[in-house]
Order: structure tokens, then sequence, then C-alpha cells
């Protein structure tokens, strides 16, 4: 996301938001704030409710009619939040698909990602607290990201660009109880992870994320399949068999496989040609499979206390002395990576990336 403000006119997004007005028009006021009704004037609105994306109580999170709900395979680790996806297109208009990242979405297009914390992360039905909602918001000039704070009711959240920082606790995978201090970025920090050559970028919905199966109606289908015969795309689609997909990184796939698709979800938004970690030489993105580029026996383009004392990003047969690992595993904000805004190192990602260079040839790095 950006901080960037471009000309994004109403009218622009009268088409997308009146689709969904019908699917709020019946609802009553306790449930649905009378404001839910397509606005005149520019974008953004104060308010989520605003906007008119779910129907019911607000907490629910039921997509409205008209709004595409979509899963990834890899996801980014954010501090154990749960994430909802959703792809808002104006009316009548479509995604222009490409086999790899650079789907072209129509003017007026928004993403919207919901953050949240159930109680118990065992028990996924178990009540959540849900914290903030991220908008990018295709206008003119390019994407924008808006920031939506919600509040302790949990009825609406509010428009913030400060950002905020939010006690949160819960019951982890493991069992164990856990609070944390959550970062609710501000608008300006968006773009540390989504502007690349100086343009915002979506980061989730692309084919090798989408192309994965998902439980539609108690059946199994390829998500990508599923999108188009939800009238998505503007042209029909190749076999969802014969395009490229990520592998759930914590499945039972291909281990080269899952490692490189964590690490481009995770990491390869900066670390990448164009990308905020560009300069330092190391690129993530799944597809490149150099080793020096991957990190393989290269020193950092810049020492210091992130490096740990060690001389390598990648150690071949090595984790422990692999400075990848050590900045994965720390929460030092001097240290760690990503820089923003995760506080709390992801342990199963530490785990299989540690797996991944205990698999490789092992060899002395000069």
């Amino acid at each position: 996301m950006s901080p960037t403000r471009g000309p994004i006119l109403g009218t622009v997004f009268a088409a997308a938001l009146a689709v969904l007005a019908a699917g709020c028009a019946d609802l009553e006021t306790e449930t649905r704030p009378a404001a839910c009704v397509p606005k005149d004037g520019p974008l953004p609105f104060d308010k989520l409710s605003d906007y008119c994306f779910f129907e019911g109580q607000l907490k629910q999170l039921t997509p409205a009619k008209g709004i595409v709900p979509y899963d990834v395979a890899a996801a980014l680790w954010s501090d154990h939040a749960a994430k909802q996806r959703l792809i808002v297109l104006p009316e009548g208009k479509k995604v222009t698909f490409d086999a790899g990242e650079e789907w072209q979405f129509p003017l007026g297009s928004i993403i919207v990602k919901t953050f949240s914390f159930h109680e118990d992360f065992r028990d996924l039905s178990t009540p959540r607290r849900v914290i903030e909602t991220r908008l990018l918001i295709l206008g003119e000039s390019g994407w924008t990201g808006e920031v939506y704070l919600w509040n302790d009711e949990q009825t609406d959240a509010v428009r913030t660009v400060a950002g905020e920082r939010v006690d949160v606790s819960y019951i982890d995978e493991s069992g164990e109880a856990a609070q944390e201090e959550y970062i609710v970025p501000n608008t300006n920090q968006c773009k540390s992870c989504h502007e690349r050559d100086d343009e915002t970028r979506l980061l989730g919905p692309f084919t090798q994320q989408l192309n994965r199966p998902v439980e539609v109606d108690g059946a199994v289908r390829n998500q990508l399949d599923y999108l188009a015969e939800q009238g998505l795309f503007d042209g029909e689609l190749p076999a969802a068999e014969s395009l490229s997909a990520f592998p759930d990184p914590f499945g039972d796939g291909p281990l080269d496989d899952r490692a490189r698709a964590y690490l481009h979800a995770n990491c390869s938004h900066c670390h990448r040609p164009g990308g905020g970690g560009g300069t330092s030489g190391l690129v993530l993105v799944a597809w490149e499979k150099f080793p020096a580029k991957n990190g393989v026996c290269k020193s950092p383009a810049a020492a210091g206390s992130g490096t740990g004392g060690h001389q390598w990003d990648i150690v071949p047969g090595n984790p422990e002395e692999s400075i990848m690992v050590y900045r994965m595993s720390s929460s030092d904000p001097d240290i760690k990576m990503p820089e923003l805004p995760n506080r709390i190192p992801d342990k199963k990602g530490v785990a299989l990336i540690s797996e991944w260079i205990s698999g490789m040839e092992p060899s002395t790095c000069e």
C-alpha cells in the first residue's frame, strides 16, 4: 500500500458499490448501519461500514452479494493473526488473467483484507476479535492503501492514518496461552511491502498463490476454476493443471517447493529487483533458483548486528550459521526479518527454512 492519495472519484466506484447496496438495503439498522449505501464524493470513506462489503452484523464478516472471497496457498505471517481476503470489482468489469503475478484489475477495484484473533486457534469456530481491515483501492493514480481500526464493541472500524498498537490474548495452535502487542501499521509503512519500482503492487492475488484447492459448499474445487465461474475474468482461463502453483508451505509437498513458496510470500516483496531489499542482491521470488541469488554462500551487502556474527546468508547444511535463519528467529527490531510490522518470529517458518537449509548438500563457503 502507499500513502499517496490520487484523484479517486466517487463516480468511479458508484457502480462497484451499487451492486452491494442491494445486499444491504433490506437489513435492519441494528445489524447494519444506515449509511450502508454508496456515497457521492471521493473515497476513502471514514468508516468501514460505509463501503457495504459485508451483510448482517459487521463482525461476522459475511461477504455481501457481489464480493468474491479468495485464499492463498502461502500466507504472509502476521503475528498469528487470521485473515479474510476479498475482491471487489466495479459492476460489469473483469480481471485480465496472467499466468504469473501480473493480473490486470479494472479501475475501481478494491482488495479487502481483515485481520483477527480467535480466542483459541486450535478451534477456529471459537469467538474472534477483529482488529483491522486494510484496503487497496485502484484509482487513476494507481493502488492506494487505507487502514481501518475496529472498535472494542466490534460494530465498526474507523479509518486511521497513524496506525495503532493493540493488546491481544489468545490460545495458540500448541495450546499455549499467548499475549502480544499487535501493530496496526500506519499508511506510510504500507509501502515497505507493497512498493516496487516506485509503484504500489498487489502481493496476494496472482496465479501461483490462487491456483490451489478450496472447499466450496462441502466439495473441493480448484480456486481458479471457481473464481472463473463467479465471472471474475474477462476471458477463458487455461486449464488449472497447466499453470504453476505454490504448495502449502506446511503441507506434504516437496521441501524445496514449500520453502520457496514460504520465502516468496514472506520475503520476496522486498527481496527482488525493484523491491526495498533489491540492492542486497538477495532474490527470494520462488522461481529464482540460482543458488547465489538465493543467498547460498552469499555475503550480506551490509554488515552489523543483523548478521549475528555470521558471514553468509545461507551456509548449505548448516542453518545455525546462516544469517537468514538468525534474522528470521529474532524479535529485535534491528535484526529481525521481515522488518515490519511483525514482532513475533514465525516458529513454523523458521523450522521450515532450517530444514530446507539442512537438506542442502553441505559445503564450506569461502
